[in-house]
This record gives structure tokens, sequence and C-alpha cells, in this order.
């Protein structure tokens, strides 16, 4: 079985990924690249109980999720907030938010903060959006999403509510699995994770040069080769069927 090394943050749906790669043929080894630290939840939670000031709700990682989830300190989101227009990026996010918050969204199939904008652009066509989206976020936010969506005329109002940290054990994780040799495919989450995992690499000379790199996203994949590293294959969403189908391609 091919090894594949995948870098990202732990959450719900590695058993899926597992799963799936390895009816395919792939030996899937989980290397938790980043971990978070939540903050601003007071500001958060006073933003969350005046949903009249907005148009919706919008999440772009599952941490903002789970931000809301705190801030709320166990009491249920107000009902107002689902009769607005709520949008998020990728499945998981989408079952994630439906999940614990008991709120519907929009645009889970659009896989990055750019093509959400587009997709907000197309659904609120004809409709009168006066009130600013708001957008729990962690530091590392990049202004895509912003800019794209004030382009079209809608305002956000971002709060940051979490900071992304390398994973304690990354250093440790790293080498062990290069221990026996580069592994057949890296494959990358997110900006952030290939700025921490390029540091160990360089810090420990690992070689890389008998590992295709796979990207989750072009945002990842312009990271990726801002390290001077090769991209062999780019899958557009962060969901299992579109990593295994960019894996098939290598």
């Amino acid at each position: 079985m091919r090894k594949v090394v995948i870098l990202k943050s732990e959450n719900d749906n590695s058993d899926v990924y597992s799963a799936l790669l390895q009816k395919n043929g792939f030996e899937p080894v989980f290397v938790p690249t980043l971990d978070f630290c939540f903050k601003n939840l007071d500001v958060l939670r006073d933003r969350l109980l005046s949903p009249y000031k907005y148009s919706g709700l919008i999440f772009t990682s599952p941490r903002s999720i789970s931000a809301v989830r705190d801030a709320l300190g166990g009491q249920r989101l107000k009902d107002d907030w689902k009769t607005l227009e709520n949008y998020c990026v990728g499945e998981t996010s989408h079952d994630l938010v439906l999940r614990t918050l008991e709120l519907e969204t929009k645009g889970q199939q659009s896989g990055n903060a750019s093509n959400l904008a587009d997709l907000m652009k197309t659904d609120l066509y004809n409709k009168t959006i006066t009130l600013p989206f708001l957008f729990p976020c962690g530091n590392l936010k990049q202004d895509v999403l912003q800019n794209k969506l004030s382009e079209y005329g809608y305002s956000i109002d971002s709060v940051e509510v979490y900071e992304t940290i390398p994973h304690k054990d990354l250093d440790r994780n790293l080498r062990e699995a290069f221990d026996s040799g580069a592994p057949d495919f890296l494959m990358f989450f997110s900006p952030s994770g290939i700025n921490y995992c390029s540091a160990v690499f360089e810090r420990h000379k690992l070689d890389l040069t008998g590992s295709r790199i796979v990207a989750i996203g072009p945002s990842t994949k312009k990271a990726i080769e801002n390290k001077g590293y090769t991209v062999h294959r780019t899958a557009e969403k962060p969901s299992p069927e579109y990593v295994v189908s960019a894996l098939l391609e290598s």
C-alpha cells in the first residue's frame, strides 16, 4: 500500500478519510499539524445575542463553529438566526454547524472562500441585503472573502475568535513519518500547515524528493509553491472524495 501522510488538524471526519483511503489502496498516516486557542468569546457572544443587526453568519472553518458553541456557553443559538442568510465552506463545516448549532447553512459545496463569495453573490441576487454578515474567524484568515464580498456590495463584521499554533507533537510525529524514508504522498490542508511543516523539514533536513505533494485548495497550493516545493495535484475541495480522486490521479 502507498503511504499517505495527511497533515491536517484533528477533527471528526478523520475516520472517513482513513476508511476511504484504505479502500483505495492507500495507507493513511495522520500527523496533526495545528492546534487552536480560542479568544474574544465574550465579544462573539454579544454579537450572537443581536441577530437583528446582521444579514447572517459565515463559517469557513470547524473552529469558528466551535467558538460559537463555546461563546454560547450551553445556550441555544437564537432562532432568529435561522431566518437569515447563513453560509459555510465545506461539507464538514456544514454537518458540524447543523449538529452543533442546529443551523442550516448554504454554500458547503463551494470548497474555498473565493468560491463562497461568488456563490453568495448569485444566491443573494435580487435580495435586499443592507446589514453585515457576522464572520467568526482565525488570526490567519486571508482577505479573499472580505475583499470579494465588498466588491459585490456586501459587508462583513469579522471577530477573531481563535489563534492557530503548531501542534505540540508536530516535530516528533513528522520525523517518525520519515523514519523509513520519504512517504509516497504528503497531503497539506492549509497554508499554515505547510509553513509549520517546512520549518521541521529544514531543521531536520528531511528529504522530500521521493514524495508527491498534494494540496487542498488553491491557497494551500500557492503557499507550498512559495516554499519552493512542487505540487503534483490539487484537490479543489476538502472532502474525502476529492482527496482520494487527487491521489489516484497522481
